[in-house]
């Protein structure tokens, strides 16, 4: 599909290095989403070095690089889903534990201010 980039009048050296700067771009973001502390944020940016391979690994082609960042994006996919959904989860469970408290709250505050028919 992308073999023949010299119908766009490139040389077979300009060719070269197009293909080697995707290459490049691809590691950068790879290595780049190492620097982050923060799981989500490095997932997200190797998401896009994993693109990146995929694109490079076409137009080599490379179809096993392709193949393998492929793959490495859906497990990052499914990880993010995951981590997101047990953040929503745990979020639930803390408003409905606010919610159970402040009621109980109230309630017994609402009790206290009835006088009391005691005798």
């Amino acid at each position: 599909m992308f073999t023949n980039l010299t119908a766009f009048a490139l040389s077979d050296t300009a060719v070269y290095w197009i293909k080697e700067g995707v290459g490049i771009l691809a590691s950068a973001f790879v290595l780049i989403s190492f620097l982050f502390s923060n799981e989500r944020k490095t997932r997200i940016i190797n998401i896009v070095g994993a693109a990146i391979f995929v694109v490079y690994g076409i137009i080599l082609p490379a179809y096993a690089t392709s193949v393998m960042n492929g793959a490495l994006i859906v497990v990052h996919i499914v990880k993010l889903t995951k981590e997101h959904m047990a953040k929503k989860k745990q979020q639930n469970t803390l408003d409905n534990r606010e919610q159970s408290s402040a009621e109980g709250q109230t309630s017994s505050s609402a009790d206290s201010d009835e006088p009391s028919c005691e005798k």
